[in-house]
């Protein structure tokens, strides 16, 4: 088992909630210029279709903020995405899609009985149910766009940051900030496994490419949901299902040794946390996600 560093750099794990609140701050800021400033042309290009204008704005939103926050932390963490790994496997893909599939399919099944007592799906509509333009853009940035830039950023930058102090600890910190930034219950559960997931093949295939496709293939299927009366969706669905259920299964001695190899007696979880940045992080999507869930539950 590798051995933790002795020494711990606060400045650098601080890095990661900067990165993360810069990622909000830009969020935000394009939100507000987009919305003020470039939507009046973008309505009048669009004939007021006001779905797309949306949808376009989120894109465009997506990609500069993405483009922005990926220059910030290449420097700041002194990482180069042309040193990480491209390599298509794509049997190593499919498992991760499946596994992923699994568990969001199960999640989606509790979250249909805890719906049942009250709580409310704060997820915003991601389904292709709307005009041309509407679907072009929603599909550039939930299927292409999100999976490069989330992964890059989680994956290629925050994971590969953590893992040198222990990889149980960078997997689990990743997945639980990937999961918040979602900022809605019920996108963040799912993508905190999800991203488990995500990390855990990252770490094993030590390929980008493995979980940028997986990712994608993940959002495709989210976006085809609109048609899952289709016998072809139902039957590829059941499939991935199963496939994943069967995967984790045959993995599941891959993964208990995965875990007993990474124990550490260094609680990196609290000295990660202690940094200013990162608590507060964790604060702010906490409170979000609490204060959405109870505004939409009156």
């Amino acid at each position: 088992m590798e051995q933790p560093p002795k020494f711990m750099p606060d400045k650098e794990l601080s890095k990661v909630g900067g990165s993360l609140w810069l990622y909000i701050i830009m969020q935000l800021t394009l939100s507000f210029l987009f919305s003020f400033v470039a939507m009046p042309l973008i309505m009048y290009s669009l004939y007021y279709d006001y779905s797309a204008i949306n949808a376009c704005i989120e894109m465009l939103i997506s990609f500069i903020s993405g483009i922005i926050l990926l220059w910030f932390m290449s420097s700041s963490f002194k990482q180069n995405i042309k040193d990480l790994k491209f390599t298509f496997k794509p049997k190593e893909t499919i498992d991760t899609v499946s596994m992923m599939y699994f568990l969001n399919y199960a999640i989606g099944i509790i979250g249909v009985l805890l719906s049942k007592f009250g709580l409310p799906d704060t997820s915003p509509d991601f389904s292709l149910n709307g005009s041309v333009l509407f679907n072009t853009f929603t599909f550039i940035s939930v299927v292409i766009l999100a999976p490069i830039f989330e992964e890059l950023i989680f994956r290629g930058m925050i994971l590969n940051t953590l893992t040198k102090y222990n990889k149980m600890f960078a997997i689990i910190v990743t997945s639980l900030l990937f999961g918040l930034l979602h900022l809605n219950i019920t996108q963040a559960i799912p993508a905190f496994f999800m991203s488990l997931v995500l990390c855990y093949m990252y770490v094993q295939t030590d390929s980008i490419l493995v979980t940028i496709l997986a990712h994608a293939g993940n959002n495709f299927l989210a976006l085809m949901s609109a048609y899952s009366n289709h016998i072809l969706i139902t039957v590829l669905v059941l499939a991935l299902v199963i496939y994943g259920l069967i995967t984790m299964v045959l993995k599941s001695k891959e993964f208990n040794e995965f875990i007993k190899e990474e124990k550490t007696n260094e609680n990196w979880y609290a000295r990660f946390f202690k940094r200013i940045p990162n608590l507060l992080y964790l604060v702010f999507t906490i409170l979000w996600i609490i204060i959405s869930l109870f505004m939409n539950m009156f």
